[in-house]
This record gives C-alpha cells, sequence and structure tokens, in this order.
C-alpha cells in the first residue's frame, strides 16, 4: 500500500464513520459492563447530547439505540467507491493512532516541562474507565472539533474577514471550552491551573492533529492518549 493511499483513505470521512461506530459500541458495552454498585458514569460530552435528546421528548432508554444507528447510517452516507475497506488500513491506523497518543502527552509535557497530570480512577472499575477513555476521544472530539470548532470558524469569518485570524481565534475559543469541560459536572477534576494549561494545549493539539489527519485518527489518538495515562 502506498504512503499517499492510506494518507488519503485514513482521513476520509468514510474511515471516520467506520470509526464512530466502533468506538461507540466498545464505549456503551465498556461502561455498561464497568458500572458498579448500579453507578453508571458516562463522558461528559455524551451526557450533554443525552440531556438535550431527552429535554426533545426522546426517551433515556432509546438514546443509545439512535446514536448507534446515527453511526451506522453514517457509513453509507459517506462511502465513497474510490475508497475500500481494507484490513490492512484499519491495522496502520490504529498504530499510527497509538503512536500519536503516546506522542501527544510527551509534546505537551514537552511545553509544560514541570506539570504532574495524575489520572485517578472515575467509574470505580479499569473496565468503567477504559469505556470512558474511548468515549472521550469519540465524543469530545465529535463535539469540540468537529462541531465547535467549524462552527466558530464560520461565524468569525462574517465578522473577521481576515482567515487565519478568524481560525486562530476559533481554536483558542474552542480549545478553552474544552478544557474547561473537564471541571464541570458530577465526576469533575479539581480546578488547577496546570492540569487547565495542559488541556487548553491538547486542545490546540488535538485541533492540529484533526486538520492534518482527520476525524478517525484524532479519535483514536486522543482514546490511547486517555487509556496509557490510566494504564501507566
Amino acid at each position: 500500500m502506498q504512503v499517499s493511499s492510506y494518507l488519503n483513505n485514513s482521513s476520509h470521512r468514510f474511515y471516520g464513520a467506520v470509526t464512530a461506530l466502533v468506538m461507540l459500541s466498545l464505549y456503551e458495552i465498556f461502561v455498561m459492563w464497568g458500572a458498579s454498585a448500579g453507578l453508571m458514569v458516562r463522558n461528559a460530552p455524551e451526557a450533554w447530547l443525552r440531556n438535550i435528546l431527552n429535554f426533545l421528548g426522546v426517551s433515556h432508554y432509546h438514546i443509545s439505540f439512535i446514536m448507534l444507528t446515527a453511526a451506522l447510517v453514517a457509513i453509507p452516507v459517506f462511502y465513497d467507491s474510490k475508497v475500500r475497506f481494507n484490513g490492512k488500513t484499519i491495522l496502520l491506523m490504529i498504530l499510527e493512532s497509538i503512536m500519536w497518543g503516546a506522542f501527544s502527552g510527551f509534546l505537551i509535557r514537552l511545553v509544560m516541562v514541570n506539570l504532574l497530570f495524575a489520572a485517578g480512577t472515575i467509574s470505580g472499575s479499569l473496565i468503567g474507565d477504559l469505556g470512558l477513555a474511548i468515549g472521550a476521544g469519540l465524543f469530545e472530539e465529535l463535539l469540540f472539533r468537529v462541531i465547535l470548532t467549524t462552527l466558530l470558524i464560520k461565524i468569525t469569518l462574517k465578522t473577521i474577514r481576515v482567515k487565519w485570524l478568524s481560525i486562530t481565534i476559533s481554536i483558542l475559543v474552542a480549545s478553552f471550552l474544552f478544557s474547561a469541560a473537564h471541571y464541570v459536572g458530577n465526576a469533575a477534576d479539581t480546578l488547577e491551573l496546570y492540569s487547565f494549561l495542559f488541556r487548553f494545549l491538547a486542545g490546540i493539539w488535538f485541533t492540529t492533529l484533526y486538520s492534518l489527519r482527520g476525524f478517525a485518527i484524532v479519535c483514536m489518538s486522543h482514546a490511547f492518549y486517555d487509556i496509557m495515562v490510566i494504564l501507566l
């Protein structure tokens, strides 16, 4: 497989839809499997989405089915005859994402040499925490990179005619909100300057990775990074 062919295929929306379906399925399985004492902890952006759907009258019991169906429908919608599903491409995507996941922590820590970023259990079980890591990779990238950053760019372009400036402002605002979101909710972290700046820089880095390598790679890289933090 040629490098250019792999780069084009792996960044295509079709593989993004396939990745979303797999990660969403694993997320649901792990979160339910890891639930302890009847307490189920979910990723914050996914919980916000559930609250919105619930407010619109969608039953809580149907939301997971709706999200899985949407991910499944996205696969044929984004299908392109020039892009074929290939097991070797999937394997290379996983290996690349593991590499980017490890590099992500190294790169940001290189900027913030004195940062001590500790991870503790959230759900009460390893399986549940792994599920939350997968959910973070999927839902946080979908919300903050694909939806929020894109929306902010469109809004700022209407008020700021300088394209590079509007994009820069949008990325900074989205990264700020990405970091702030980790301190909201019942399982929120304690607000500290170092951890806030770490996540702010992570937001900028993942936005860069998304723009260069697409949705599938940034989702898996984010998830693998979180998994490494949990395991190591």
